[in-house]
């Protein structure tokens, strides 16, 4: 039986798939409340691509899948978080951090954050912020932690749709 029909079917039909977008991606952050037209000026692509996890009245959470990594149960990520009003140090509007996340112990840890001085992180000179004594937290069930959590240890490491061609041996 010749396969080479099947295998031209399969590729057009995963290249069509992949070639649309994902119907649970959204393009705008939900307000989700009365006083909260503050975060339409929120944006959700840029060079990290986010994706909204939840909306509060005074902040709204995102994660990216870039740059993500993992190493047995400790995935490393993003997170950012917008804020309505101004906060300390800074004072600033939005917040850059990189968290590892133990997904076989159930609890997290901050590796730096950077400050912005605006919303969307726009600063041309971010604050700094690192911890070296790193604390690991415990993640408490049916809270925001919980829901990053599960999307942090939900990634799986990248790997190649197509076997690279074997380098020539001189």
């Amino acid at each position: 039986m010749n396969m080479q029909p099947l295998r031209l079917l399969t590729v057009l039909l995963l290249a069509g798939a992949l070639a649309r977008p994902a119907a649970a991606q959204i393009e705008t952050v939900p307000m989700k409340g009365l006083g909260n037209e503050w975060v339409k000026g929120l944006q959700l692509r840029g060079n990290m691509d986010w994706e909204w996890i939840e909306t509060y009245p005074e902040q709204v959470y995102f994660v990216t899948r870039q740059e993500a990594t993992r190493e047995g149960d400790i995935v490393t990520m993003w997170m950012r978080i917008e804020y309505k009003e101004a906060r300390r140090p800074g004072p600033h509007l939005s917040a850059l951090s990189q968290d590892e996340w133990d997904c076989a112990n159930r609890r997290r840890s901050t590796r730096g954050v950077f400050f912005f001085h605006w919303n969307n992180l726009q600063d041309d000179d971010p604050e700094h912020s690192t911890n070296p004594l790193r604390n690991w937290e415990k993640i408490e069930p049916g809270t925001l932690g919980e829901t990053l959590f599960n999307f942090a240890c939900s990634l799986k490491p990248m790997q190649a749709v197509v076997e690279p061609a074997p380098v020539a041996r001189p």
